[in-house]
Order: C-alpha cells, then sequence, then structure tokens
C-alpha cells in the first residue's frame, strides 16, 4: 500500500516510479531513464550495473565520487543512491557529503534516485530521524522535478533543477535463482 501512496504522490509532482528487484532489472530500469551524457554516483550498486549498460549509455557514462570538487554541468541524467522516500509527502531523501554531490541532483536534465527497498515506506517522522544520522552536510527532500512559476505565472519545470525525475526502488538482497 505504501508503494500506491508514493507513486500516487510522485505522479502528482510529475515524477515516476519504477520497481528493482535484481542487478539485471536495475540496468533495464536506468537505460529505459537515462539519456547520454550519462554520469553515475560512485555507488556499489551502481558499479554493479554499469557494465550491463547499454554500449551507446555506457560510452558516455562517468562516475561521480564523493570527493569530486567540481560537479560536471553537462550532464542529461545523473543516477544517484538516495536513503529513501516518504510516501506521505511523495519525496526521496538524497544526501549531499560534499557540494559537488549535492550540486549533482541540480546540473543533470533528468535525474534518476535509487532508493533501497527496505526504507521506501518512511513515515516524515522516521526520515527526520534517519536524516539526523546521517554524516552528510545536506540531506535533499526532492518531491518532484525542480519547477518555478515566477515568470508570468508560468509553470516551469528544470529552471532551478532536473526537469525530470525518477525513483527507483530496488532490493539489493534480492536474490534471484
Amino acid at each position: 500500500m505504501s508503494l500506491d501512496l508514493l507513486t500516487e504522490r510522485l505522479g502528482e509532482a510529475q515524477a515516476s516510479l519504477l520497481l528493482a528487484a535484481s542487478p539485471r532489472e536495475l540496468a533495464q530500469a536506468i537505460s529505459q531513464e537515462a539519456g547520454s551524457p550519462l554520469l553515475l554516483a560512485d555507488h556499489p550498486w551502481l558499479r554493479q550495473v554499469a557494465g550491463s549498460l547499454p554500449p551507446a549509455l555506457a560510452r558516455q557514462m562517468q562516475f561521480a565520487g564523493e570527493t569530486d570538487t567540481v560537479a560536471p554541468t553537462r550532464v542529461d541524467t545523473a543516477v544517484l543512491v538516495g536513503l529513501g522516500a516518504v510516501p506521505e509527502t511523495g519525496s526521496v531523501l538524497v544526501p549531499g557529503h560534499t557540494a559537488a554531490s549535492w550540486r549533482l541532483s541540480l546540473c543533470p536534465r533528468r535525474l534518476v534516485v535509487v532508493i533501497p527497498a527496505s526504507k521506501a515506506a518512511l513515515t516524515v517522522a522516521a526520515a527526520l530521524a534517519l536524516t539526523a544520522q546521517e554524516p552528510a552536510a545536506l540531506v535533499s527532500w526532492l518531491t518532484g522535478p525542480s519547477r518555478t512559476a515566477d515568470i508570468e505565472k508560468v509553470l516551469v519545470l528544470g529552471a532551478q533543477g532536473a526537469a525530470e525525475l525518477t525513483v527507483i526502488v530496488y532490493d539489493p538482497e534480492h536474490i534471484v535463482a
């Protein structure tokens, strides 16, 4: 039921939700959503699936490390690993360990956030407790793509961040027989 609510809330915010129960499915979901050039956070889940991405994406793919000092600005898609999601608000929690990693959610046209299935149904209180324990300098709560209506009250997506947001709920503990 919580994933249904998360799907509904993300849809209201013009974002989408995909499920992945194995590394193969995670690679397929990323491939379905990603454009090139592609930037992947340097995370074990993403390192594991990078070799399974289509050659067209893999040729223009790079990893962004936690210690990078400058976030690339010419990136179509960034894939980050989030802490969890709050179905009640349709928000995903994205840690920013450095200024550059925080900016990764702002630079691309498309943002894909992979969250662990075990943290896909956090309450607001549980999410606040989780962020309080996070050693990252900043945890962003993203609710849909970036939007503004400052100019003539016309809604513009992507003016101050990603224009598209996809959340992938991933179960890294899933064992495929």
